[in-house]
């Protein structure tokens, strides 16, 4: 995988790499099956939160969870502000039938949760990451469609800044607003041609998988036993998010 991006990254520097700071940091280096049970485990009980004083104890502990992940904040932050509108459009639904409050915590169990799985995939290597889906017994079916999707979106991406940089190369700067007839054909053009192109590159790359062995499955090579760093880290937000559940069905009073 990091050679994927290495080979979008010789055409456009502007896609980072999404692995790099996960090589070197002691929560890349967790066995990504703790980080999933415990992370998936995290985000099912925050989205059954209701009362406040969770809701806010659940944001904190994503927040630390991001702290710990050693993911740059700004790489998180971009992330979070690209999901924010979703969050926003379904938190003044809530707002609009349920009245403020209930919208208020509609954000706060959304944002929670997103902080806390954005650190999971910004801090946990790609490969790494997929391999975990399959020794946990994900459907292989599952499990390779997220890869080749994870690919396929690099390739997309790598044809839209080649295009971009050609219009750039021809004079376009940008129509005068959004109304401007030239800058919307420009744009629709674009983007047809960004499928077109993206579809055969995509051609090309199944052929290439196909010259490789490719059969519909990807086959995980690697293998680890989950060591006590992984086990406590698992052990401590299984715990946390049992403690939460406890407290919000009136097992433990608060």
């Amino acid at each position: 995988m990091p050679m994927i991006v290495g080979h979008v990254r010789g055409h456009s520097h502007i896609l980072p790499d999404l692995d790099e700071h996960s090589k070197s940091h002691w929560f890349g280096r967790l066995d990504s099956r703790a980080k999933i049970v415990g992370i998936f485990s995290f985000v099912v009980v925050c989205a059954l939160l209701t009362k406040v004083e969770l809701i806010t104890a659940s944001l904190v502990l994503a927040v630390a969870i991001a702290a710990a992940s050693g993911a740059p904040v700004r790489s998180l932050a971009k992330a979070y502000a690209a999901a924010f509108p979703f969050m926003l459009l379904a938190s003044v639904s809530v707002f609009l039938f349920a009245g403020i409050e209930r919208g208020l915590e509609m954000l706060g169990r959304t944002s929670a949760c997103v902080i806390a799985l954005l650190a999971l995939a910004s801090g946990t290597g790609t490969f790494g990451l997929f391999a975990g889906l399959r020794r946990l017994r994900v459907p292989a079916t599952i499990s390779t469609l997220l890869m080749l999707t994870y690919r396929y979106i690099l390739v997309v991406s790598e044809e839209f800044f080649r295009m971009r940089t050609a219009r750039k190369a021809r004079g376009f700067g940008g129509g005068r607003s959004l109304l401007d007839k030239y800058a919307l054909n420009t744009i629709s053009f674009t983007a047809g041609t960004v499928l077109v192109r993206a579809t055969a590159r995509a051609d090309r790359v199944y052929e290439a998988l196909r010259c490789r062995g490719f059969s519909g499955d990807i086959t995980v090579w690697r293998t680890s036993s989950l060591g006590r760093s992984d086990l406590v880290f698992m052990a401590v937000l299984l715990l946390s998010s049992g403690l939460l559940a406890a407290i919000q069905t009136g097992w433990v009073q608060w």
